[in-house]
């Protein structure tokens, strides 16, 4: 989809740009005001028939008239917009409250600017005679966790609005600021029983289920759904079905007779739901270079979704506005929590590359320092800020939601005490009262049924690793042990090896003003290990795209 917004600020004149895809988005106008949502509004019908309006668009123009600038926490979904006050000399540009639908800013030589594509951004900065310059910290941020921390982006002096936030512009004085209108600190420990809670998730879950699929009703499109080997996947598209709202369609990619193939492709059989597979066998996707990093943006390392994007160029089903996932659902059920209790972040789980820490500055403790709680810090720097990269790739083609990043799921998840969710018992729990029909399928992460307790550590540290040693090591049959086996990919492909090398060659000169960052990549090239080939890669192509 080719959407969003930008605005420039300057001398306190407003130039605003927007265009969206139909979904939801809307643009008002009038004398007093300036305002536009684009995406998915999940609650839309909800609130319309709550009000008793026909028109959202008035409606939510009814709420900034009375609520100002709160009027965002009415919103559930997949939005961002802005407001421009021009009565009260205000803009305000807001993401939703998991910054999947991104939004940045930069303000330089007095001007404002604010768009919902870095790309887009970078450009008007060089239209207007400022020369975008890398943030060398913020790179090896990249290098160092895979993304970046926060609000940081790989543009000197370009951020992000964080997810649950927005910016407040005073066009009297170019002032910007950050605010939030959605958090989850301070959110009190579920104060009655674990049986209560389930049942709150249940329901909780049930209703964004609901949400979704009524609103390919709305659209009238197909249900389209992804499925896995995974727990997340499973769940939703489980509870969709159980609801009488069964799939049209389950899509997987994976490398051919991986476990996400064979699991997935037994549990749309049994439930008799239509499926459609694309093996990611070969890997010639991986000369994807530019195209993944400026889906990306930069932000992101564009080896986690350009198999995504490899897929979902070769479907065959095409007739769906919305695709149906289970982002997170791990995560904040259980797979952000280390320890079965509340601690200050350490942050290891971010850590892919430990080589370059000492290099990304105090951003890291700086970063830790601003929570009290490892999982509201991984929530942000793993689910807002990394695993977003393929909903980011889907969205080409439709919107991505998920069950799991409602606000009210959100509020409670973080609710439920540590010693519950620890590897996941709270989960396992759940689908065992609520979703029965999960566990009698295997868990591509363990290897064995999700129906007892003891098998996810079990099945963790003994099945998998088993699994996975004799596949790598004993058979010499890797490609059978990852849904995207990437090394064996390029091991396999003398085109593959000599494509990257030559990108590397001749782009490697774009560094040359860091010598230390020049060095550093020649040594990362220099592995044998196709990740860290592909780093280094990813740093040129970030730098190719914007300076």
């Amino acid at each position: 989809m080719n959407s969003g917004f930008s605005l420039k600020i300057k001398d306190k004149k407003v130039k605003t740009l927007f265009s969206a895809e139909n979904y939801d988005s809307f643009l008002v106008e009038n004398d007093g005001v300036e305002m536009a949502v684009e995406g998915v509004i999940l609650n839309k019908k909800k609130l319309l028939e709550e009000y008793y309006f026909n028109d959202f668009s008035l409606l939510f123009l009814k709420f900034y008239t009375e609520k100002k600038e709160k009027c965002i926490n009415e919103l559930e979904g997949e939005f961002r917009g802005y407001i421009w006050d021009k009565v009260r000399k205000r803009i305000f540009v807001f993401t939703n409250p998991t910054a999947t639908q991104r939004v940045f800013y930069a303000k330089t030589n007095n001007v404002i600017f604010i768009d919902s594509n870095l790309v887009r951004l970078s450009t008007s900065l060089k239209t207007t005679g400022i020369n975008p310059t890398p943030d060398i910290q913020n790179i090896y941020q990249l290098l160092s966790f895979g993304s970046m921390l926060e609000n940081a982006t790989p543009i000197r002096d370009v951020f992000k609005v964080l997810d649950g936030h927005y910016i407040e512009i005073d066009l009297e004085n170019h002032s910007i600021k950050e605010k939030g209108y959605f958090s989850l600190e301070n959110i009190s420990y579920w104060a009655l029983s674990k049986e209560k809670a389930i049942q709150e998730i249940h329901e909780l879950f049930a209703e964004n289920i609901k949400a979704e699929y009524r609103k390919d009703d709305e659209y009238r499109s197909k249900h389209f759904a992804l499925i896995s080997g995974g727990l997340d996947s499973r769940t939703a598209m489980l509870y969709a079905v159980k609801m009488n709202k069964k799939p049209d369609t389950a899509f997987c990619f994976s490398q051919s007779s991986y476990l996400d193939e064979k699991i997935s492709r037994k549990i749309a059989k049994d439930f008799q739901i239509k499926y459609e597979f694309q093996p990611l066998d070969g890997g010639s996707y991986l000369k994807e270079i530019d195209k993944l990093t400026e889906i990306s943006e930069g932000c992101g390392l564009y080896t986690g979704g350009i198999h995504v994007n490899y897929a979902f160029e070769r479907l065959a089903e095409t007739d769906f506005k919305i695709v149906h996932g289970g982002a997170i659902g791990d995560g904040i059920l259980g797979g952000f929590n280390l320890v079965p209790y509340r601690r200050k972040p350490e942050g290891e789980k971010l850590i892919i590359n430990r080589s370059f820490l000492s290099k990304v500055g105090t951003s890291f403790d700086d970063a830790k320092n601003l929570y009290e709680s490892e999982e509201l810090f991984y929530l942000r720097n793993v689910a807002c800020n990394k695993t977003v990269l393929g909903a980011q790739v889907i969205q080409q083609y439709a919107y991505q939601t998920s069950p799991f990043m409602t606000k009210e799921m959100l509020k409670m998840a973080i609710s439920i005490p540590e010693k519950w969710k620890f590897k996941q018992r709270f989960y396992l729990d759940w689908i065992a009262k609520h979703c029965p029909e999960a566990t009698k399928y295997r868990w591509e992460r363990t290897l064995m049924k999700p129906d007892a307790k003891w098998k996810t550590a079990f099945g963790d540290q003994v099945v998998k690793r088993g699994f996975k040693i004799v596949h790598d090591k004993i058979l010499k049959t890797p490609q059978k042990s990852s849904m995207y086996p990437y090394q064996y990919y390029f091991d396999q492909d003398n085109e593959i090896q000599k494509y990257y090398q030559k990108y590397f060659e001749e782009n490697l000169h774009r560094v040359q003003a860091y010598p230390e960052l020049s060095a550093d990549l020649l040594v990362l090239f220099d592995s044998p290990d196709f990740y860290s080939k592909s780093q280094a890669v990813n740093i040129l192509s970030v730098f190719k795209l914007y300076f």
